[in-house]
């Protein structure tokens, strides 16, 4: 009797566990990524140590402040399908600014100079993905040289301090609405469906995920890596650039070190996100939301009264925990 009144109670279980799992609330519930329910939680705890958290002009300034990180994110995220990391895309920030404001300043019209500060930066995308393709070094090392490079550039132009113009541009990108949403963010939400198009509706998109993937098929298939990779780098440095011009609306002048780090915080929300440095495998989607973590994460802080010190050492927390996160997921799977 025990023994068949143990088989009765592992079938309830085993038709209870399938019911649950065919469970279309349940599946959804599954599928949502824990960067969600972060985010949501962080939302939760903050709105209780602050009044002023959950009001709508709050909410409005974070998706503002987020914007110019997003970008880069998106660009961090292409660059780590390929299972690179590239560590030159503050550099390129602070480069577009300073190109813009200092290519203005010197009689340019500001539009045309807004141009050539992207397509400089485009190019500087191209040259990273030249070398790290063709002269076969690792990511990591040919983009820090890069960013040295960068660095030294825009140090050189501003003599080390932040240069400054008077123009309405700027104040009218930064100012305008379109149905109550700022421009900043159409132009980001913009940006994400024009990366969505090439990640996963283009042929380069498809060649993204196969160097993240498996680069001898791509090899054995007779596809040249080099075009793929300095294309993507490449529109890794538009991303970063359009970022660049929204930054320096913001601040109305041109700064050599305005985008030290943030090739660090693109990082976490691309691991936060859910995408892997070693795999291949992730998307943009999920950079949003982990972008959205970490501007929520430093705005709570902010409204809770927590010293910059402390705060700087909370986001490098993170960013260390979600590479160690991607580490041990990783290791788990294998």
């Amino acid at each position: 009797m025990r023994l068949v009144r143990r088989c009765l109670e592992s079938e309830v279980i085993r038709v209870n566990a399938k019911v649950a799992t065919n469970n279309p609330i349940i599946k959804f519930i599954k599928s949502i990524p824990p960067v969600v329910w972060i985010t949501l939680v962080l939302i939760s705890v903050f709105s209780m140590s602050s009044d002023r958290y959950l009001q709508f002009s709050n909410f409005s300034n974070m998706l503002v402040q987020s914007v110019p990180l997003m970008l880069v994110a998106f660009a961090q995220t292409l660059i780590v399908l390929t299972q690179g990391t590239d560590l030159s895309l503050g550099a390129q920030v602070s480069f577009v600014t300073v190109i813009w404001i200092y290519l203005t300043k010197a009689g340019v019209p500001i539009y045309i100079s807004a141009i050539v500060a992207v397509l400089m930066s485009m190019c500087v995308g191209a040259v990273n993905g030249l070398i790290v393709s063709k002269g076969k070094i690792p990511p990591f090392i040919a983009t820090l040289g890069m960013q040295n490079i960068l660095n030294s550039i825009s140090l050189l132009l501003t003599a080390g301090a932040s240069i400054y113009i008077f123009n309405p541009l700027f104040h009218n990108v930064t100012q305008a609405k379109i149905v109550g949403l700022p421009l900043t963010v159409w132009i980001a939400a913009l940006m994400f469906l024009i990366t969505w198009v090439v990640l996963y509706k283009t042929k380069l998109g498809a060649q993204v995920f196969g160097l993240g993937g498996n680069q001898e098929a791509l090899t054995l298939a007779g596809i040249n890596l080099i075009k793929p990779s300095i294309k993507i780098y490449a529109f890794a440095g538009l991303l970063t650039g359009v970022s660049g011009l929204i930054t320096t609306c913001r601040l109305e002048s041109g700064q050599p070190v305005v985008g030290a780090g943030w090739e660090f915080e693109a990082v976490a929300a691309t691991l936060l996100g859910g995408t892997s440095l070693r795999e291949g495998k992730g998307g943009i989607g999920g950079t949003v939301f982990g972008v959205l973590l970490i501007t929520i994460l430093k705005n709570g802080l902010n409204v809770s009264g927590v010293p910059s010190l402390y705060q700087n050492a909370i986001i490098g927390m993170i960013i260390l925990m979600s590479i160690v996160i991607d580490a041990l997921a990783r290791r788990a799977k294998s």
